[in-house]
């Protein structure tokens, strides 16, 4: 992806985006949640957020797990990696008690107990890459919680990719959720496949069509589109 962009999109598409994500961030909370009561530790986490952007997702997991009913907390620590210095010094305003870093390899090995990431793999060149590094930053008893749409079997996304080298300059990767799934494993991971959405979403929450290249083309594209959204839930062999 282009690192040195001021913005993923531009200065609307940006906030955009920002507006329109938080129904997918609260989804992907609720499954770490229901997950973690019997496959994460039950102690304080140290959580990553890959792809973290401004900081509005991990502003969301700090809400929801920074308190518990007892008073404790389920966080001892919060950071985040985004490539973009602009959004990395904006999700440092939003949040100076957290460490924020450029790349995945800056993270400390056997740091980290919980890992989330929405919608960024596509942006990853190198998958056997990434889930080595993945592998490397998390606890033997930590597990990563990672969105994305199924782009290779999405229409809408197909017709986008073009754009979004052309007038944002990032380049996207196309990895079936079977090689996902298959990469993970080879890895050192159990891997598991969830939907994000566990009901339809309605709501069309992407680039209108004055934008030129993210509408939809129809309701049912647009709630294939969502319907299509996986968790990939990484587990490190135990």
């Amino acid at each position: 992806m282009d690192c040195n962009r001021p913005y993923f999109f531009d200065k609307d598409g940006d906030e955009r985006m920002v507006k329109q994500n938080p129904v997918n961030w609260q989804a992907l909370a609720n499954l770490v949640e229901r997950e973690s009561r019997t496959s994460l530790p039950q102690r304080p986490w140290d959580i990553l957020d890959l792809g973290c952007h401004t900081g509005g997702f991990l502003e969301l997991i700090n809400n929801r797990f920074g308190k518990r009913l007892d008073g404790g907390s389920f966080i001892k620590s919060l950071a985040g990696v985004e490539p973009i210095e602009s959004a990395r010094d904006e999700a440092e305003k939003r949040m100076p008690w957290a460490t924020f870093d450029a790349w995945i390899e800056e993270t400390p090995t056997c740091s980290i107990d919980l890992v989330v990431g929405h919608e960024f793999l596509y942006l990853v060149q190198d998958l056997y890459f990434w889930t080595r590094q993945l592998k490397r930053i998390l606890r033997p008893e930590g597990g990563a919680f990672i969105s994305l749409g199924s782009h290779g079997e999405n229409t809408a996304w197909l017709r986008w990719r073009k754009p979004l080298l052309e007038l944002y300059g990032h380049t996207s990767y196309i990895y079936q959720p079977i090689n996902i799934l298959d990469t993970g494993y080879h890895a050192g991971f159990n891997m598991e496949l969830h939907r994000l959405h566990t009901q339809p979403q309605t709501e069309m929450r992407y680039s209108p069509p004055e934008d030129g290249w993210g509408e939809f083309v129809s309701a049912k594209e647009a709630l294939d589109f969502q319907q299509q959204k996986y968790v990939f839930i990484f587990y490190p062999k135990r």
